[in-house]
């Protein structure tokens, strides 16, 4: 996707980074045009190796306020992750965030093999994708075990908050503060979008435990191979939130076997636990059916939201512009009637 944070390397660059990391040369090179955010390539190396590079833009500025920290971001929680165990992950080769080599933020990470999931899909007999819906459930039902201690951004930020009410509300006034910088019209006041964050406080207020969730966790960041799941990627936008916020709890998501399978690896987890005293796992996602279903439709809403404003920020063009309103607006409509 073309986007204007997108910083492009030179080929004498690329050269640079190949040196440093792995002590020897790049034979190709190709630009990977499936991310929204960063630049990446996919590099051969003169040792036989290929290796994935993600370069971040020269500077931050004109950034969304959710779209800060995005590579320091993505690199803590993939080996956060990576320590827990249990989930499938490319190796980060290196992470330099220096500015000294090229001026910016860079990380190479491994080649996760196989096709992303949402090309893949379509092709797949129905029992497949039900296998891999469910498999990716297990994963990320591992992921939210990891605690943090407060809610919010992931990284230290003023908006983050001991309780999930005041984090949520201050993460969706951080994009509404956005988009009325950007001077973006809102098929809603944004009084209106605001006193409605209000309203639902006691459903948000159910949520007790900050947990690690991806967000971003759609097909697109998924890779799959012979059947089954062999990479998850793009961690840069991951929260300290409730579960609930997951893609594959979200409006996008047309299969039930996502949450079958997030069930059972819930019960294997705390079927497990029981054996140890010491140890007491909460059943997931939290809080009351009604409680749930309010706030499937405001983390819903938020994306919609986010993809909506990030348009202006991003540069894109007025065809994905039209849609993110036009996806908006049916949001609004689809929560109103909540």
């Amino acid at each position: 996707m073309d986007s204007v944070t997108k910083k492009q390397l030179t080929a004498e660059e690329i050269e640079r980074i190949a040196q440093t990391t792995f002590g020897c040369g790049c034979k190709t090179y190709e630009e990977l045009s499936e991310g929204w955010a960063n630049s990446a390539y996919l590099l051969a190396l003169e040792d036989g190796r290929e290796a994935v590079l993600k370069v971040a833009a020269d500077s931050e500025e004109g950034r969304m306020r959710c779209e800060r920290g995005l590579m320091r971001t993505e690199t803590e929680v993939m080996r956060r992750i990576e320590r827990s165990g249990g989930v499938p992950l490319p190796r980060i080769y290196a992470y330099d965030d220096s500015k000294r080599t090229i001026g910016s933020e860079y990380f190479l990470m491994e080649r996760v093999k196989g096709e992303t999931y949402d090309k893949a899909r379509g092709e797949l007999a129905p029992e497949i994708r039900d296998a891999i819906d469910g498999e990716l459930g297990g994963y990320f039902r591992r992921i939210h075990e990891i605690e943090g201690r407060e809610f919010g951004y992931y990284l230290p930020n003023a908006a983050n908050a001991p309780l999930w009410e005041d984090a949520f509300i201050a993460l969706m006034r951080d994009v509404m503060q956005d988009g009325r910088e950007a001077g973006i019209e809102l098929p809603m006041a944004y009084e209106e979008l605001d006193a409605e964050l209000e309203r639902r406080r006691e459903a948000l207020r159910e949520v007790r435990t900050p947990r690690l969730v991806h967000w971003d966790s759609w097909p697109g960041n998924v890779f799959v191979r012979d059947g089954r799941v062999e990479g998850i990627i793009d961690f840069e936008r991951a929260l300290w939130a409730d579960p609930l916020m997951e893609h594959g709890f979200g409006k996008f998501w047309d299969t039930d076997a996502f949450e079958r399978g997030y069930a059972a690896e819930d019960a294997a987890l705390r079927s497990a636990a029981e054996t140890d005293d010491s140890a007491r796992l909460a059943s997931l996602p939290e809080g009351s059916e009604a409680s749930r279903k309010i706030r499937r439709a405001l983390y819903a809403l938020y994306l919609d939201l986010v993809m909506r404003v990030e348009c202006h920020y991003r540069g894109f063009g007025p065809e994905h512009t039209e849609w993110a309103r036009q996806n908006l607006q049916n949001g609004w409509e689809r929560y109103s009637n909540l």
